[in-house]
């Protein structure tokens, strides 16, 4: 029997943390909160996620240094961010380190819902 996907959340709030636990209730991946960019690359090294989830904000920015780190350890691992507020810098930093999806606060749990769809399709595939 395989064992259950799993996602790793980094740096979110606890609403954040809440819609992603709401969005994979029925069958959807563990949601595994983590404290520090270290743990997010022992994580991403041995419990092989299906993607990590990023908080960030304009105190928070230097968060994103993790993502390639992730990459580097796990290359194509689904990288979302979330991020504090809608900003064209924030965004544009985010996505220059090849993340795969690029959310605002407050997260829309049908789009969060969808999202972990897509890494799910695209960790069996």
């Amino acid at each position: 029997m395989p064992s259950r996907a799993e996602v790793v959340v980094f740096n979110c709030r606890e609403d954040d943390v809440a819609a992603l636990r709401q969005a994979s209730a029925s069958n959807g991946p563990l949601v595994r909160d983590v404290d520090s960019a270290v743990a997010v690359a022992h994580h991403v090294v041995a419990r092989r996620p299906a993607a990590v989830f990023i908080g960030i904000g304009k105190r928070s920015v230097k968060n994103l240094e993790v993502i390639p780190v992730i990459h580097t350890a796990r290359e194509g691992l689904p990288v979302i961010v979330i991020a504090d507020e809608d900003s064209l810098d924030l965004e544009r930093r985010a996505r220059s380190r090849s993340i795969f999806y690029y959310l605002v606060r407050p997260v829309n749990p049908v789009e969060v819902a969808a999202v972990l769809r897509d890494v799910l399709r695209r960790a069996a595939g």
